[in-house]
């Protein structure tokens, strides 16, 4: 069964901070979408920067590069480490030099597969039938510590180093570790990237009891950003999603192409058909006509 992208919504609040640091995006090819947001860090200065060279980059590398894309892996992989190059070569340029940084997630989908990358504590969600299928692991010193069994996930939501992540865009001078995941899609499938002021505020289940009821996919984004940014209240970060509804696709027109394409090619060789028959049937009078006289 062949799917493609459906339902799309996307939404950012600003919460309890001055600014808001968190960007995202959705770009869209000739066969494939890429999905992309940052999480400006802000320990350091001008975060809400990084995350706009971030989605930048997201674009004009994905609007550059021939689609269908060969390498997904490959090209995600450059894509991030193209975006810190970015960044850091912006935090040069200003005066005094500073040191911008920002998390990223990054999703492309393409031929029914969604292949994913990502640095830092941002979030990709595959969900399914009112499931996680699948999901990114922070890049966090608290989530190293949960993987290490030294702490437990419910110390890891009030532990008060939750919000240093290891790795991220920016900084650094060489390029950072980038985490791959792929996955086949399905109709119904919803694709979802978020940032950690949505997820460190809303559980999964209601998310998922959110995302897979009636409402339309807009709708139910909204209210599960309002929903993290009234219970983090009064110390809400900036909060984004980003979510995209796989569908079937509707091959109506495909099928009407062919079906016009092949009564035409039947045409074209019955009046060829008809014209040689006509040709023989006008040689033979001819040679007749010839052999009387």
């Amino acid at each position: 069964m062949s799917i493609q992208p459906g339902e799309f919504a996307s939404c950012s609040l600003i919460g309890d901070r001055k600014i808001n640091q968190d960007r995202c995006i959705r770009v869209d090819g000739n066969s494939a979408v890429l999905l992309g947001l940052g999480d400006g860090m802000g320990g350091h200065p001008r975060g809400e920067a990084a995350a706009q060279v971030l989605i930048d980059t997201c674009q004009s590398y994905f609007n550059r590069t021939p689609h269908p894309i060969l390498n997904p892996s490959s090209f995600l992989t450059r894509l991030l480490h193209k975006a810190h190059e970015n960044i850091v070569a912006f935090g040069y340029d200003q005066h005094p030099a500073i040191d911008p940084r920002t998390t990223a997630v990054a999703c492309l989908i393409q031929k029914n597969v969604a292949h994913w990358a990502h640095a830092g504590d941002s979030r990709l969600y595959l969900l399914r039938e009112r499931r996680v299928l699948a999901k990114t692991i922070d890049h966090s010193y608290v989530e190293r510590l949960k993987q290490q069994g030294v702490i437990t996930a419910r110390q890891q939501k009030t532990h008060p180093q939750r919000n240093y992540v290891t790795r991220c865009l920016g900084g650094a001078l060489v390029s950072p570790d980038i985490t791959l995941g792929k996955h086949k899609l399905a109709s119904g499938d919803i694709l979802l990237l978020c940032s950690d002021g949505f997820w460190g505020s809303i559980g999964e289940e209601e998310m998922l009891n959110t995302l897979f009821s009636n409402l339309p996919l807009s709708e139910a984004i909204q209210s599960l950003a309002e929903q993290a940014a009234h219970k983090a209240f009064p110390d809400s970060d900036n909060i984004t999603l980003i979510a995209l509804r796989m569908q079937q696709a509707d091959n109506t027109h495909t099928r009407v192409t062919e079906d016009k394409t092949e009564a035409q090619t039947e045409e074209s060789n019955l009046a060829q058909a008809i014209a040689e028959l006509q040709n023989a049937i006008s040689n033979f009078e001819s040679e007749t006509k010839q052999e009387k006289e």
